[in-house]
């Protein structure tokens, strides 16, 4: 049974020829690509719970200056939406709440686009994988249909008309596959992102009411 297995499959890359090649590339390209944000896209990454604790205390005593060399010592995206806040707080740490309210959002809405650009990629590797499926059908077609117009005898017809179906039967179900799979991690982690905004959100603002009840 296995060997069996082991020969179906070279069939399928033999018969799929580049275009299934580009298909299981784009396949790798996809697990990397998983894997990469499960372990970049977490609270601990975006929001760091020892950050924000120094970041709390910093903000209880009123000390900018600290604040924004904390934030300095940190890359994480609750970092740079809290330090764009002390930019404004420097030198008056009376600033108008709103202001600074108004600063956080707007970093925010850039880190939070900046999730969903990554995010993205996915999405348009589940479009482009059915496509190269949908391209290795034709091109299978085509593939038959220049062995029907040949000078050959039956048989050869016969192998080059199950050749080009072949190859169009196999990229096309490659492409579905890639593209479902794709597709269905794409919206788990576009429900990750959601819920990473809302803590991160909820993390800065923390910061942010310490400052306010100065």
């Amino acid at each position: 049974e296995e060997t069996a297995q082991t020969v179906d499959l070279r069939q399928v890359f033999e018969q799929g020829r580049m275009t299934m090649k580009v298909i299981v590339g784009l396949s790798f390209v996809v697990m990397f690509l998983t894997f990469l944000y499960a372990f970049t896209m977490r609270p601990g990454v975006l929001f760091p719970k020892t950050f924000l604790r120094e970041a709390e205390d910093a903000a209880e005593e009123g000390d900018v200056e600290a604040l924004r060399a904390i934030c300095a010592d940190n890359d994480s995206a609750a970092a740079r939406i809290i330090e764009s806040a002390t930019e404004l707080m420097a030198g008056d740490t009376r600033a108008d709440y709103m202001v600074i309210r108004d600063a956080i959002e707007d970093e925010g809405a850039r880190q939070a686009g900046v999730l969903w650009q990554r995010i993205q990629y996915l999405q348009d590797m589940a479009v482009v994988a059915p496509m190269l499926g949908l391209l290795g059908t034709v091109l299978g077609m085509m593939r038959s249909f220049a062995g029907l117009q040949g000078d050959l005898n039956f048989e050869d017809k016969a192998s080059a008309l199950a050749a080009g179906v072949g190859q169009a039967m196999y990229t096309t179900a490659g492409g579905l596959v890639v593209g479902i799979v794709t597709m269905a991690i794409y919206a788990f982690f576009r429900g990750h992102v959601n819920s990473l905004i809302g803590g991160l959100e909820s993390a800065c603002n923390r910061v942010l009411r310490r400052f306010a009840s100065k």
